[in-house]
């Protein structure tokens, strides 16, 4: 139930969706591989870790596959004395460049978010004000 709403397993569509959507993965796998290369794994704990982001490995796999493909990250084979080899990710200057682009589009999402929550603040208090608490 949300704010008195039964959702009954489906989704209304007047309702927010449940964690970070999946468009802004792309965005998280460019900015964390602009300065590092990380293989699978690490991309998967620094997500949930350093960034509260949980997903499952079959959606950050298949994410890493397309930014590849549409040459916004390169990838390669790093053998191992111990254990399996590991693709370690980068990003390529095409990704350098995409990801300038995620930065303008989330701030402007971001000012759009602040500007909501200013008017959903004010409204909120002149309802407490009035006595009134829907």
């Amino acid at each position: 139930m949300i704010d008195g709403l039964v959702t009954g397993g489906m989704r209304e569509s007047g309702l927010p969706p449940k964690g970070t959507p999946k468009n802004y993965l792309m965005a998280w796998l460019l900015v964390m591989l602009k300065d590092h290369n990380l293989h699978g794994y690490e991309i998967m704990k620094e997500l949930k870790e350093k960034f509260d982001v949980v997903t499952d490995p079959g959606t950050v796999y298949r994410a890493l596959r397309q930014l590849e493909r549409d040459g916004y990250i390169s990838s390669w084979w790093d053998p191992k004395e111990q254990g399996p080899a590991r693709r370690v990710y980068t990003v390529t200057d095409t990704g350098c460049a995409a990801l300038r682009l995620w930065s303008v589009a989330l701030e402007q999402y971001r000012s759009n978010l602040d500007q909501f929550f200013t008017l959903y603040a004010s409204k909120h208090e002149e309802r407490l004000v009035s006595g009134s608490l829907a």
